[in-house]
């Protein structure tokens, strides 16, 4: 019996065992779940990027675009109304109201970190100004009446439309540039996504990988030694006292085995003893009906030479009675 062969978990007690594995499966599981927080966690803070940026810059898009719209129109309607000065005051109103709004727009489009369409921005901005710079001159006769046709005024105003249109073509890039950010951070969610999920899927691999063999071969160092015991003991209630034991490991199935082998053992010597006592016995038993035998015979002689005592008795005494007759021939003789 070599406790330091066989099965390695063995060597260890069932109790630390099932602590042991109790700990490593909480262990794992923490692990999935640590995995599904920073994997969710990342997922949140692409999510927040995308709403907070990618998503505003996409609608301040579309309200710099309604915004220079609104600018366009204000612009026609001064002109169409020219010889209407106050129709064309309460435009020229609305169109400052919306170049405001042009220019709050850009603004939003700065904020946050440094994005590529900034320098696109800033150029709008300079642009705008500029566009402002060179209408208000135009406006100004055309509210005064400065002009005799719409086509004049809207002549007037040629050199300022070239700066509004590079306004809108550089709104056209900050979009395009939009969008692609918007691409990128989708695609960005959902290799992150992609990769959560296999990442998810890799830690619930290793968790069944190294669950499943241990718990079977825990199971399996409990079981066989148990299943040993069992034939032990059932082949000691038959008599078998015979049964080579080979136990191996340190653990309580294997203490257990190993008891159990101690008393097969102390059982064959005590059997071994009771059968050297019988035999004892049985060899004691011939001798006395040995004796037995002799001490009849004996008796036999004694009472054949009891029965032959009274014949004796009587030569005895006849011989007794002759001798007085026989003593005065015998003094004859010896005279």
């Amino acid at each position: 019996m070599n406790p330091s062969r066989g099965p390695w978990m063995r060597r260890f007690p069932i109790r630390l065992r099932m602590q042991g594995a109790i700990a490593a499966v909480l262990l794992l599981f923490s692990l999935v779940g640590l995995t599904g927080l920073l994997g969710g966690r990342h997922l949140a803070e692409l999510n927040t990027a995308f709403m907070q940026h990618s998503l505003k810059e996409v609608r301040n898009v579309g309200s710099l675009r309604q915004a220079l719209g609104e600018v366009r129109r204000q612009e026609k309607d001064m002109v169409i109304h020219y010889e209407d000065g106050v129709a064309v005051l309460k435009a020229r109103e609305a169109w400052l109201q919306q170049i405001q709004q042009v220019k709050t727009a850009f603004k939003n489009q700065l904020e946050g970190e440094p994005d590529a369409d900034n320098p696109i921005v800033e150029a709008s901005l300079k642009e705008l100004d500029a566009y402002v710079a060179a209408s208000t001159r135009v406006l100004d006769q055309i509210q005064n009446g400065a002009y005799d046709t719409a086509i004049a005024a809207d002549k007037m105003l040629a050199r300022a439309k070239q700066h509004i249109q590079s306004v809108e073509q550089h709104v056209d890039a900050i979009e395009k540039i939009v969008d692609a950010q918007a691409h990128a951070t989708q695609a960005s969610f959902q290799a992150s996504m992609q990769l959560t999920m296999w990442l998810f899927v890799g830690v619930l691999g290793v968790v069944v990988v190294v669950v499943v063999p241990l718990t079977l071969l825990n199971s399996n160092a409990i079981i066989t030694p148990m299943q040993q015991a069992r034939d032990l003991a059932m082949a000691i209630a038959d008599g078998d006292l015979s049964r080579s034991v080979q136990v191996d490991g340190q653990d309580e199935a294997s203490d257990l085995l190993r008891a159990l082998a101690h008393m097969q053992t102390a059982l064959g010597g005590l059997v071994g003893e009771v059968r050297q006592a019988s035999e004892n016995i049985h060899a004691a038993s011939n001798e006395v009906a040995s004796g037995n035998t002799d001490l009849g015979g004996r008796t036999e002689q004694a009472a054949g030479s009891l029965q032959q005592a009274p014949g004796g008795l009587q030569q005895l005494t006849e011989s007794l009675q002759v001798c007085p007759e026989s003593a005065p021939h015998a003094s004859e003789l010896g005279t």
